[in-house]
């Protein structure tokens, strides 16, 4: 048994060791990547340069319409392609048809995010600049710069998805070829783990069988049981929540971009009204609604995800003569944020 202990102990670091030299080379090929994008990163500022060449020589007489059409008029695909933004406001992106999704929208909305925030912070008047960024679920090589023309500031960008810089040369079939070699010996080295843990345990296999079925089965009864606690203590259908958490819940509300939401307030007659319309909201309201006791008497509800049709049907249909709808706000975005429509809605409601 100790010859059988020893052995099992020698398999497990070896496949110890097969996994952290795996986790290792995994890593050293992503700083390879990394670097190799850095290197891409320095030629393609190069072609930046060039395409604002074309833009100086438009001179005086030019406008921003002939820079989104210089843009517009180069290569552009899924993979590649470019941005112009003025004052923060964005020109250009990708094409035409893509440019007219974002009118409206910041620099700083579409670049959202860690590194490409800090990218685009980092650009500098006259000096093309590149850096690898996360940029909608993806990674891309960024080259950009801030340049000044008739009076104005504007920032050009060429964004190149990872993926078709190294999908597209030997590097990738050199990792396909290590990945492969790594993950057969990891796969070999796991099976003959497996294989050697069952056969020590095998003789005590058949003895622990009902008790490690016992012990499955109260794990799941107190998953399940928990779960059901959890459910009920965050449920909206059974709580209405102090109005002291509202500005919590508008916040998370905001992160998550939940949309739209439909704000509505009731007063009512009394303390014996207002139990009675808190019993009556739990029979018609699910858990997309929010309850919220006010100061004054007032009941507020959010409707989180409602059409408004759909959410003024039910506000109308709560109303009696002991509860009275005070006002509401239907709310389609967060452009403004939740917290500030909500409080100048509060402010008008209260001078109601």
């Amino acid at each position: 048994m100790k010859r059988k202990f020893n052995f099992f102990i020698v398999t497990a670091l070896v496949v110890f060791f097969a996994m952290a030299a795996d986790a290792f080379i995994i890593y050293q090929l992503g700083n390879y990547e990394t670097r190799f994008l850095e290197i891409y990163g320095t030629q393609q500022d190069g072609y930046v340069e060039v395409v604002l060449g074309q833009i100086n020589r438009l001179g005086s007489q030019g406008t921003k319409e002939d820079i989104t059409e210089i843009v517009g008029s180069l290569d552009a695909t899924a993979s590649k392609y470019w941005t112009v933004s003025k004052d923060g406001s964005l020109l250009f992106v990708k094409s035409v048809a893509e440019t007219n999704r974002y009118q409206g929208f910041t620099d700083g909305a579409y670049y959202a995010g860690g590194s490409a925030s800090e990218f685009m912070d980092s650009l500098g008047v006259g000096q093309v600049g590149h850096k690898v960024i996360e940029l909608a679920g993806g990674r891309f090589v960024a080259s950009g710069m801030v340049f000044e023309w008739q009076g104005g500031e504007y920032k050009i960008c060429l964004l190149t998805y990872d993926r078709a810089i190294l999908e597209d040369n030997i590097l990738l079939e050199c990792k396909n070829s290590i990945i492969i070699i790594l993950s057969l010996v990891l796969v070999l080295l796991i099976v003959l783990s497996m294989a050697m843990s069952r056969k020590i345990s095998r003789q005590g296999m058949e003895i622990s069988k009902q008790e490690g079925r016992m012990v499955w089965q109260n794990q799941q009864i107190e998953r399940l049981d928990g779960q059901l606690k959890r459910e009920n203590a965050f449920s909206a259908r059974k709580h209405v929540f102090q109005n002291s958490v509202l500005d919590e819940f508008l916040e998370v509300l905001d992160e998550k971009g939940a949309r739209p939401l439909h704000f509505a307030v009731f007063e009512t007659e009394s303390q014996q009204a207002r139990d009675e319309f808190f019993e009556r909201m739990q029979v018609m309201l699910d858990n997309h609604v929010l309850r919220f006791s006010m100061d004054g008497g007032q009941v507020l509800l959010i409707f989180v995800g409602y059409e408004e049709h759909a959410s003024q049907r039910i506000i109308g249909a709560l109303e009696n003569w002991n509860v009275h709808g005070v006002a509401n706000l239907y709310c389609e975005d967060n452009t403004e944020g939740y917290q500030a429509q909500f409080h100048t809605f509060w402010e008008a409601a209260a001078g109601q």
